[in-house]
């Protein structure tokens, strides 16, 4: 039985389970390799954190994770056995354990092929159509959930398992919807950051497109390492980029097909990830003699988990995941008020802070006071709703705003690795929340924490975050 470097060592036995190894440590959750009570075989089983017990919105989420899935039978699926409670009030789910590695990691250990890449896609997306036929929407695609068993298919191709349905959507998952979900900010389409339509499989065909982007290149398709705010932008605005830019051997057409896959509007997009896999597998010029990709620049870093683990790129946007909008067919009311999350990929960052703007000196020129009106009580009540958990009652005071955003002002986080201080606002409209975004953009520094540790209350003291969101 053995834990990663740092840990403490794990229990022998959870929920009847006995435990070999960890596999991954979560913000959410532990992954152990197990060994089943009542079968000769090895499992998965993902353990809710202890702090987590008593909160409901992680509890249902991690209960929606075990649902979704439980209801999804396909062989390019990670398959859900059981799901339970320990005595100590930790929720856990038992899944198949695939042994192997997986995309991130191939990528990173230099064995991935322009066509091994395309087979890896062409796989996730059969996994995709079938999920995107019963209402599902992954919400999370990126190569570290891409699953490569070590034993081969058939003719020696990669048997490749879809797995982490924790931010999927679903139309049976109402309760789970409420509130925020999960997603990597280096691979969401400009929908899932805005919030502000209904999404369907079409989000994740777009991030299908940026994965296959990074496993032929090496490199996310929009940058990762000038900050969160930069590519929040790129997502919104930039041209897709060409991977012939990059790789010599990729045809024009490769190109063409990849910026489809990745138009801002969903409607320009491939309607289904198998026509997009079809298409990139047509388009694909491959190299003479095939070469692997360019690994990661980023080698020195220690070896992920390969199992479970995450291994992305570690640029601060990269690393990113941000809490984001469970979006679904609801009233433009409420899909306005889910874009709350476009700016809070600036505080839950994993492994970046903010410093607030300077105050100016005291011989600059003072502007005259803007006039500042109190926010309705329903304003209020509606921005209250969509505060993270973690603070007590009386941890959070309205605040006065120049320009008639609701705002309010929370004092410590008592969830870990919850911020020390932090202003929430609601912006009046979607200019306003552009506004209201661009101007923290312009007047923040991101610094990554020394040790890439990932939580800002870990980072030096006097951190205060803002982020904005969006009210009709």
């Amino acid at each position: 039985m053995t834990a990663p470097e740092g840990l403490p060592t794990p229990p022998t036995h959870i929920a009847g389970y006995r435990v070999e190894r960890v596999l991954a440590v979560t913000a959410m959750a532990t992954v152990y390799l197990v060994h089943s009570p009542t079968l000769p075989r090895r499992e998965v089983l993902k353990v809710l954190q202890p702090e987590h017990a008593k909160g409901d919105h992680v509890r249902a989420q991690f209960l929606h994770e075990a649902d979704i899935t439980a209801g999804l039978e396909h062989p390019n699926i990670v398959r859900v056995f059981s799901r339970g409670e320990t005595d100590t009030g930790q929720l856990w789910i038992a899944m198949e354990y695939v042994e192997g590695t997986n995309a991130e990691t191939a990528l990173r250990d230099g064995q991935m092929t322009p066509e091994r890449a395309v087979h890896i896609i062409t796989e996730v997306a059969r996994a995709l159509d079938y999920a995107h036929s019963r209402g599902v929407v992954h919400q999370d695609i990126k190569p570290s959930n891409f699953l490569i068993a070590a034993q081969k298919l058939p003719g020696g191709l990669d048997r490749v398992v879809l797995t982490d349905f924790g931010a999927a959507l679903s139309p049976h998952s109402r309760g789970a919807g409420d509130g925020p979900m999960s997603a990597t900010l280096a691979y969401s389409a400009p929908e899932v950051i805005t919030g502000t339509s209904a999404l369907d499989g079409r989000a994740d065909v777009y991030a299908l497109a940026c994965t296959l982007f990074r496993l032929l290149t090496g490199d996310h398709p929009y940058p990762t390492d000038a900050g969160v705010g930069a590519t929040v932008k790129a997502h919104m605005d930039t041209t897709p980029p060409r991977v012939s830019d990059r790789l010599s051997w990729a045809s024009p057409q490769l190109d063409s097909v990849i910026a489809k896959a990745l138009a801002k509007n969903p409607a320009d997009r491939y309607p289904t990830a198998g026509d997009f896999a079809a298409a990139a597998s047509a388009a694909l010029t491959l190299p003479p003699p095939s070469a692997p990709a360019a690994p990661p620049a980023d080698r020195d870093e220690p070896p992920p988990h390969t199992e479970l683990g995450r291994a992305e790129s570690h640029g601060a946007a990269a690393d990113f995941i941000s809490l984001l909008p469970h979006t679904r067919a609801v009233s433009q009311r409420r899909q306005l008020i889910a874009a709350l999350a476009v700016a809070a990929v600036l505080i839950i960052a994993l492994s970046v802070w903010l410093i607030g703007r300077s105050d100016p000196p005291d011989t600059a020129p003072t502007a005259a006071p803007a006039t500042t009106t109190a926010a309705p009580p329903a304003a209020l009540e509606d921005l209250r709703r969509l505060l993270p958990s973690g603070y007590p009652a009386d941890a959070c005071t309205p605040a006065p705003s120049p320009d008639g955003a609701t705002v309010i002002t929370c004092g410590p986080n008592t969830d870990a690795g919850g911020p020390r201080s932090a202003t929430y606002t609601l912006a009046g409209g979607p200019e306003a929340l552009r506004t209201t975004f661009d101007q923290l953009v312009e007047s923040t520094t991101v610094v990554v924490c020394p040790g890439n540790i990932q939580s800002p209350v870990l980072c030096p003291t006097g951190v205060s975050e803002q982020f904005g969101g969006l009210r009709r």
